[in-house]
């Protein structure tokens, strides 16, 4: 009887190791800017064959950190369906010396069902939440950039956009985004601060080596330690 038990238990665990596998990913990298060192980020990413998780922090660094110190928490949880990144569930909480912000985006069916910000916006919503399709938090269109979906419809509680691959430099394993379909959801202002993005990345390597943002007319790099 016992021999059974553990027959099937061995069983039991098997079966399931094969049909879930589970990776993980972490790193650290340094945030500069006109070559001054601003803050630091952790990314921490664990998936199997069913879900996937990510946390990032980001928290300041470096000289100008005692002037301007800020930290930000971001998280996503949510399925993995034939390959394809789902999320479920975004938080983000992005805190400076004179300012706190919450924002928390909830994804039914390929859809928004929900999006909560703390504190609350004033004006009244620039779309139709409701009518949008295929639209997924920052951190999930990131994975799915880095996993070679060239595209990724995006949405992070004050805005939408596509990203989309624009240039790629296969000798240097190169590839950069552009921003197309940019809109506000509580301005009616069509400035788009974020331009483009680049990333760099090792053959055989799912975290990038090196993240290039022009915002704002600056360059920000996110460069792995």
């Amino acid at each position: 009887m016992k021999l059974l038990s553990k027959i099937l238990i061995w069983f039991c665990i098997s079966v399931l190791a094969s049909k879930v596998t589970a990776e993980n990913f972490s790193a650290k990298y340094r945030v500069s800017s006109k070559n001054l060192t601003i803050g630091e980020l952790f990314w921490d990413l664990s998936k199997n064959d069913k879900t996937y998780k990510l946390n990032i922090e980001l928290k300041s660094r470096g000289l100008l950190s005692s002037l301007f110190k800020f930290r930000g928490s971001y998280a996503v949880g949510g399925f993995l369906i034939d390959g394809a990144f789902i999320p479920h569930n975004y938080t983000q909480e992005w805190i400076t010396k004179k300012k706190k912000r919450d924002v928390q985006i909830t994804f039914e069916k390929n859809k928004v069902s929900s999006l909560l910000q703390q504190p609350g916006e004033r004006e009244l919503s620039r779309i139709r939440l409701d009518l949008l399709r295929n639209y997924t938090d920052p951190l999930t269109s990131f994975i799915k950039l880095l996993s070679g979906i060239s595209e990724s419809k995006t949405i992070d509680g004050r805005r939408i956009y596509i990203l989309t691959l624009i240039e790629e430099n296969k000798d240097k394993n190169i590839k950069t985004y552009g921003i197309k379909e940019y809109v506000n959801i509580w301005t009616d202002h069509k400035r788009n601060n974020l331009k483009r993005i680049s990333i760099i990345n090792k053959p055989n390597s799912f975290l990038p080596e090196a993240i290039y943002i022009n915002f704002n007319g600056q360059v920000f790099k996110v460069l792995k330690d």
